[in-house]
């Protein structure tokens, strides 16, 4: 596949690695490593190389975002931000680490000479590379992404229980229960490629049998949705983040009804079962 047909970006991860190995396969030795790039040679494969799970963290990514733009100033005299790390995977250089200051720059209307730190190694430990940079990124992971990020190392890499939980920031305890599930996905003929598909919270359910709940959003509904989303966070950016007592206030001054009808809502159906089970145990345990 030619170089400037590659996009793994609409695969999963799964698909996205397989492509990453024929492309490396075909054309495994790097050109001369750069010093600087153009916006256009920087590369992604967040199915890959991103293990932050921005899904649902839109205004925090535009504030990010926003914030290194202004930081970057005018684009006839910009100020180059830390360099953004980049590794060779046959069809061009790939971000590891650097998405958001890839952003930065193209909305601050930056399109040359951005400066790169080339990394050197196999695709399984560019995997880990990107895992090990993230975690240590000025926009913080949650624990969630940090225990994601864990099982992303353990299930594609040997690395010791030791380091995957100082790279990932999560105890070593967690990372012992991670290689149990491993072993016991691995029994039920998963392949390492499959592992890396699921989150945490999905290869505990597998390796017990189970399956997480599938919630039937309506295409057409949760397309209105990504569109609140994205004119939420422009305007807010993360000012709800910030300020979370003042964003409750003003939903409930544009509407007394409305905390209520969300509430009611199929869509936040774990918020509501997570609040009764959270009260039940409040009230089994006597604190109340």
């Amino acid at each position: 596949m030619a170089a400037e047909n590659f996009d793994v970006d609409d695969l999963d991860t799964g698909e996205a690695l397989e492509a990453l190995r024929q492309a490396i396969g075909a054309d495994p030795r790097s050109p001369q490593d750069p010093e600087v790039l153009s916006l256009q040679e920087l590369r992604t494969a967040e199915a890959v190389f991103q293990p932050r799970n921005l899904d649902y963290r839109e205004g925090e990514h535009e504030a990010h975002v926003d914030t290194l733009a202004k930081a970057i100033g005018k684009p006839e005299n910009p100020r180059y931000l830390e360099p953004i790390t980049v590794w060779w995977g046959g069809a061009g250089w790939f971000i590891l680490d650097g998405h958001h200051r890839r952003l930065a720059y193209k909305r601050a209307g930056v399109g040359s000479n951005i400066p790169v730190r080339v990394f050197k190694g196999s695709l399984e430990e560019a995997l880990a590379k990107s895992v090990s940079l993230n975690s240590k990124n000025k926009m913080p992971m949650s624990l969630q992404d940090k225990m994601n990020a864990a099982w992303r190392l353990t299930a594609r890499t040997d690395y010791s229980k030791s380091r995957i939980a100082l790279e990932c920031s999560v105890a070593e305890g967690s990372v012992a229960n991670m290689r149990r599930v491993k072993r016991e996905l691995a029994a039920q003929g998963r392949t390492a490629d499959q592992l890396l598909e699921m989150n945490w919270a999905e290869a505990q359910l597998t390796a017990k049998g189970e399956e997480k709940p599938q919630v039937d959003h309506d295409a057409e509904t949760e397309r209105r949705a990504r569109g609140y989303v994205k004119s939420i966070a422009r305007a807010l950016k993360d000012r709800p983040h910030r300020d979370p007592e003042g964003f409750a206030m003003a939903l409930l001054m544009l509407d007394e009804r409305l905390p209520g009808r969300l509430l009611e809502t199929e869509a936040w159906a774990d918020v509501r079962v997570g609040y009764i089970q959270n009260q039940e145990k409040l009230f089994e345990d006597g604190d109340y």
